[in-house]
């Protein structure tokens, strides 16, 4: 993930730890991969270096495998005269060290890389895929989790009135659903007997929710955006600092809900979405199901904040486009208290 600073994105890596890691990580990695190489070492000498600083590498016997000429080469650069020429070679180690630091805390309780089953390391080959959230689950398995934990919560909290059932399928690059036979008002045992049935894929809460577009008013209503694709826009909508993506919508109408696809949304992100760490296995905000916990032996460590937005949505992308400028105006003037 490349970034610019110059282009106005501090403020949103300013707001992510997450994405500040990213940042310095990417710029180390850089360094060592272009710019030890103004330095005329070979292949070996650089991942000696990496290893050891150069004034142990100049000086040390039999410990390590350079030739006389390689540790002559470094001892060049390491015992000049000035202070500077003694410890300006010392930053590849010492950048090779902070790029080490930072993959291992990355890698710590990762969905995706877990080397350790009841503290004893664990091979990749030889790792079990079922002994834990964020512990070793395929990256399909982690974001199914998360899509369908947050958006049932989206639908306890936003249209509680309606029974849905929500599934994820990994294996499905669209989205589907099941109407209830009957709503509230022809079904007077409705609470019990009929539900909706929608089935989303793997990418909703990465693509959907920590983008802030769950959420949406669509025909004077609250909706439920179930899929979001970004598309391309002219550069006056770019400079207004407006994306733009193509939804599917779901509605609900006395119980019953409907799709429609492939409507047009633009959004203004007002907050950055981030991710914390906790240390706490438990002290994350994943909605996972009461009583299922230690019946799933989940760990919960991660607080997930979305991306804030103000999103308009419309079938003719002119029409979301007005209503959009209309809610950004409205929102500067409540918060400007007028």
């Amino acid at each position: 993930m490349q970034y610019d600073i110059e282009k106005n994105n501090w403020a949103k890596i300013s707001h992510s730890k997450v994405l500040q890691e990213q940042y310095i990580l990417r710029s180390y990695l850089n360094f060592l991969n272009h710019g030890c190489k103004s330095f005329g070492f070979n292949q070996n000498q650089l991942v000696q270096l990496k290893k050891s600083s150069a004034t142990y590498l100049a000086t040390s016997g039999s410990a390590n495998p350079l030739t006389d000429d390689e540790k002559n080469f470094i001892e060049m650069f390491s015992r000049g005269t000035n202070h500077y020429h003694n410890h300006g070679l010392e930053s590849i180690s010492s950048c090779a060290e902070a790029v080490r630091q930072i993959r291992r805390k990355q890698k710590h309780k990762s969905s995706i890389y877990s080397n350790k089953v009841d503290g004893q390391k664990v091979f990749r080959k030889e790792r079990e895929y079922t002994h834990g959230f964020f512990n070793g689950q395929s990256v399909h398995k982690k974001f199914e989790t998360l899509s369908q934990c947050f958006a049932q919560k989206w639908w306890r909290d936003k249209q509680s009135r309606t029974n849905i059932i929500i599934k994820v399928d990994a294996l499905s690059q669209k989205i589907s659903y099941e109407k209830a036979e009957r709503g509230r008002a022809g079904n007077w045992n409705y609470n019990s007997d009929e539900r909706n049935t929608l089935i989303l894929t793997p990418s909703w809460f990465k693509n959907v929710f920590m983008k802030g577009l769950a959420t949406t008013i669509y025909k004077s209503k609250t909706a439920f955006i179930a899929k979001a694709n970004p598309i391309e826009v002219s550069e006056k909508i770019k400079s207004q600092n407006l994306n733009a993506y193509v939804v599917d919508v779901v509605t609900c109408y006395d119980g019953i809900i409907d799709v429609e696809h492939d409507l047009y949304c633009l959004a203004y992100e007002s907050k950055p979405s981030e991710q914390l760490s906790v240390h706490d296995d438990f002290g994350g905000n994943v909605p996972l199901p009461q009583g299922e916990a230690h019946k799933m032996g989940l760990t919960n460590n991660v607080i997930y904040t979305p991306a804030e937005t103000i999103n308009s949505v419309s079938s003719n992308f002119r029409r979301a486009e007005n209503v959009m400028s209309g809610r950004v105006q409205k929102n500067i003037l409540d918060a400007m208290g007028v």
